[in-house]
């Protein structure tokens, strides 16, 4: 999970557009319905994503906000000009007020036990990348960890795979 997506209302599919952690990281502070502060955003995002989601159903909302006053508005120009550009888009500035944000999932930890070699259980399948579960991200997956991840399992499959094709003598002509 992503503690922090843009919500745009119910009923608008698509894509949720991330909001960095960064933000939260330059002093973006998450508020309720009174614009009072209810958690550390800080936090591991199952932390803090509990932490919303608790919020939106004590309050009975569908949302709470970001707010980016805290952080400094050459900031927000320089680092996070896309993230502005979008909210803009959707009819929020984060200069000057809080945007609406739920959160979304953003990357699936699959389902499929794998082993260090991405072997599912049933014999000759391998399963890498989103696909599968590996168990070395824990609750947490660290951001860009999954192309590593991909990659690396990728890797460890292809050659157990390898070592498991038998190889046959061919005749000459």
């Amino acid at each position: 999970m992503h503690p922090t997506s843009l919500y745009t209302g119910p009923g608008r599919g698509g894509r949720a557009f991330l909001i960095s952690e960064s933000c939260r990281g330059e002093g973006a502070v998450l508020l309720d319905r009174d614009e009072r502060r209810f958690c550390d955003e800080l936090q591991p995002r199952d932390v803090v994503t509990a932490a919303i989601r608790e919020q939106m159903e004590l309050e009975g909302t569908d949302h709470v906000r970001l707010s980016f006053a805290n952080v400094d508005p050459g900031v927000v120009r320089a680092h996070f000009s896309h993230i502005r550009e979008r909210c803009l888009e959707e009819g929020y500035d984060i200069l000057s007020e809080p945007i609406p944000v739920v959160p979304a999932q953003h990357y699936l930890m699959g389902g499929v036990r794998v082993d260090l070699d991405s072997a599912t259980s049933m014999p000759g399948l391998f399963a890498a990348g989103e696909t599968s579960c590996n168990g070395v991200h824990g609750r947490n997956r660290l951001a860009s960890n999954s192309l590593l991840e991909s990659l690396v399992f990728a890797r460890r499959a292809a050659r157990a795979i390898a070592r498991e094709v038998p190889t046959f003598d061919r005749e000459e002509p």
